[in-house]
């Protein structure tokens, strides 16, 4: 069987009709688990993805857990979002094909995505980041800010993070860029910082050698 129209609908309607990944508009609904493996029909399953991102994730198994997780916290977003918490979501797109998701700013929060593919080194990496991070302090001044990062590959011989991507969570994005956020929610870990934000963020970062 597929998912009845009903139930398409439902997982559209939760998703206010964006992708749960990239939260680009067009989408179709689709199993996390797929039918071949056991996957049920039912809302719990079922995920708004676009085209690409549905390419991307969809057939890895190991992505699951996280598409879930992505799905029920865009769900959270939205339905503060009908709730008068948040205003509606603009997107807007950079030179590096990264998508920074922002609200306006008397209603609250800026959301910052990136996602890590596997040619793209701490360098690079740390760069868009702080890219991103400059734009949306320029675009949304002094709003809070919470940034979301996704990582493909770059996995060690154990299946865990290689020095560069741990690098970049652990010690770049929490201990030097933290301040300038309310909240990130890496692949490592999720943390809601305590200080008020730093709003002097940095237009640019120069990257030593001794930093990796």
């Amino acid at each position: 069987m597929a998912f009845s129209e009903k139930t398409k609908l439902v997982a559209k309607e939760k998703a206010c009709f964006h992708c749960v990944i990239c939260h680009r508009e067009f989408v179709e609904v689709h199993h996390i688990v797929p039918q071949c493996e056991g996957g049920s029909d039912n809302i719990e399953n079922a995920v708004a993805l676009c085209a690409r991102c549905h390419d991307l994730y969809g057939g890895n198994p190991e992505k699951r857990k996280q598409i879930r997780e992505m799905r029920n916290h865009w769900y959270d977003l939205m339905e503060k979002r009908k709730r008068g918490e948040l205003s509606i979501f603009e997107t807007f797109e950079t030179q590096s094909s990264e998508t920074v998701m922002r609200s306006k700013p008397e209603n609250g929060g800026v959301a910052i995505y990136h996602c890590v593919y596997e040619d793209e080194d701490f360098a690079t990496s740390a760069r868009i980041i702080v890219e991103l991070l400059s734009k949306a302090q320029e675009e949304c001044p002094n709003v809070p800010r919470h940034l979301y990062l996704d990582i493909e590959g770059h996995k060690n011989s154990a299946g865990g993070f290689d020095g560069e991507m741990y690098e970049l969570q652990r010690h770049f994005i929490l201990e030097f860029l933290g301040k300038h956020f309310t909240a990130v929610h890496l692949p490592l870990f999720s943390v809601n910082l305590n200080k008020p934000q730093d709003n002097d963020v940095p237009n640019t970062l120069l990257i030593q050698e001794s930093l990796l």
